[in-house]
């Protein structure tokens, strides 16, 4: 769900289809959501405030009830519905393992991982959440299968409001924490530092990723 925006010369369709390199695409686009729902968890364990989108989720799961994996999906589901009524051009196999694994990986990884128990494991925690939301995402893009629908609709509003592409994503993380919060969610340290360094880490993991694809 979430994402950075370094992404149109990378399309689903840039890179070739043999079995054995479809086969690693796929992989890594597993690999990448797992981590991406795993990042989730963490953010909530740690407390300290998480990513917009999950603020959103957080909100949403207070409202409603439902666990924040499945309150994950429901603005997945959401942002994906817009996206199909707006441009179907940006979604792919990928687009829609995005809205449904993510959430349910964050449901799976929440069983497992604990509270922290003081300050150290707190500060650990939240900075493994966000070093992993942005490998996750770095690891999803460079699979090439298509955008996730976040990413899809922040393209879409950069294209026909004719507005940088990180301004959209700005404005969109702006509007998510607002209905967050709204919701009864909360904010911290942690909904900074995963709004200014996703990106940046997300950019390094798919440099890493190409570097090793041209060996």
């Amino acid at each position: 769900m979430n994402g950075s925006d370094s992404r149109s010369s990378q399309t689903p369709n840039s890179s070739p289809t043999r079995p054995a390199n479809l086969a690693a695409r796929v992989a890594m686009v597993l690999i990448g959501l797992f981590v991406l729902g795993a990042s989730i968890a963490f953010y909530v364990r740690a407390d300290v405030g998480a990513d917009p989108f999950t603020v959103l989720a957080l909100g949403i799961s207070k409202r409603t009830g439902a666990t924040v994996g499945v309150a994950t999906q429901l603005v997945g589901a959401g942002l994906l519905v817009l996206l199909l009524a707006i441009d179907r051009r940006h979604i792919g196999i990928g687009t829609l393992l995005n809205a449904v694994l993510v959430g349910g990986s964050a449901d799976i990884v929440l069983r497992f991982v604990p509270r922290p128990l003081g300050l150290l494991s707190t500060v650990a925690m939240a900075a493994a959440a966000v070093l992993m939301m942005g490998m996750g995402v770095g690891l999803y893009v460079s699979g090439r299968l298509g955008e996730g629908a976040l990413e899809g609709v922040m393209l879409v509003a950069s294209d026909r409001l004719r507005i940088p592409v990180r301004l959209s994503r700005m404005c969109m993380d702006v509007a998510a924490v607002l209905v967050g919060v709204a919701l009864g969610a909360r904010i911290g340290i942690g909904t900074v530092l995963g709004a200014a360094l996703t990106g940046p880490i997300a950019e390094a993991t798919m440099r890493i990723v190409e570097a090793a694809r041209n060996r």
